[in-house]
């Protein structure tokens, strides 16, 4: 491994000013888990590496009148044992729980699993689907965003020379909605995801009707992406009445697949529209 001068800030202020200094020399560490294996393999060769792990106020989740805070520096684990996140919204625990191993997972963070800014970041489509907002701190002050416009491109991601991301607010759902995060791989855990999609219904008289519909897809696009058009064929309808052929056909349009040594872009399009309709299929009949 190289060497790199190790700073260790103890206020976010102190980590801005340290970023913006080192920038483009300088490498995050929170949880590790990716940044270290990179390190030893030579790919990414910081001069600067800038441990934000001893920041109190980036860490820990609180929930308000309307939703949860959770700080960026949040591990894994704790999110998928909070009981709170696993009454009031599963999916987000679920999906944390489908990250690598349980070591991984307790020192994997939030932010470290949005910051890479992979297309198939498992913690992303629920994410979406719930309308998560982020708060990025920087050298001069703090900005909000919905986590949608956080993702620019594959491995690149909307923060400013001399920023981080803080925290996320994930609002509570409808007290209808049911969701639900599936992912495809070789493993369900410890392997990053083939494709990945969460689903959010809103669902009335009895889960007859459909008032609401939010789709979210990881590992098909350069970020992970809502398939908006997709939505709204089912937004409105009674589930018996559920365009699934169409549904089928308007995911393709929603998606940009490409192949790798893990899967083709073909399969990536089947399995994306497959995972998408038993989503759909399991909410429905929870009744």
């Amino acid at each position: 491994m190289k060497p790199f001068q190790y700073h260790e800030p103890t206020t976010v202020k102190e980590a801005c000013q340290l970023i913006a200094t080192h920038w483009k020399k300088a490498c995050v560490l929170a949880g590790g888990t990716d940044l270290i294996i990179k390190m030893k393999k030579g790919v990414i060769l910081p001069e600067h590496v800038i441990n934000i792990k001893k920041i109190p106020e980036l860490n820990g989740i609180s929930e308000t009148s309307d939703g949860f805070k959770i700080g960026s520096i949040t591990s894994l684990s704790a999110i998928a044992n909070h009981e709170g996140i696993k009454a009031k919204q599963p999916m987000v625990g679920e999906a944390a729980l489908t990250v690598g191993s349980l070591q991984v997972r307790n020192l994997a963070t939030l932010g470290g699993n949005l910051c890479n800014g992979a297309p198939s970041a498992d913690m992303a489509p629920g994410l979406l689907v719930l309308d998560s907002l982020i708060t990025l701190s920087g050298v001069n002050g703090d900005r909000k965003m919905k986590l949608e416009e956080f993702f620019v491109g594959p491995g690149e991601v909307n923060l400013k020379k001399g920023e981080i991301l803080k925290e996320l607010f994930v609002p509570f759902p409808d007290k209808d909605m049911r969701m639900i995060y599936l992912k495809h791989g070789p493993r369900r855990a410890m392997d990053c995801a083939l494709v990945g999609v969460a689903v959010a219904l809103v669902l009335k008289n009895s889960g007859q009707q459909c008032e609401s519909a939010k789709i979210a897809l990881g590992a098909v696009a350069p970020t992970p992406v809502r398939a908006k058009k997709s939505e709204k064929l089912l937004s409105g309808k009674s589930v018996k009445d559920f365009p699934i052929q169409e549904i089928k056909k308007m995911l393709l349009t929603e998606i940009a697949p490409i192949s790798d040594v893990r899967a083709s872009a073909t399969y990536r399009a089947e399995m994306i529209s497959s995972l998408t309709l038993k989503a759909i299929e399991n909410l429905v009949n929870l009744n």
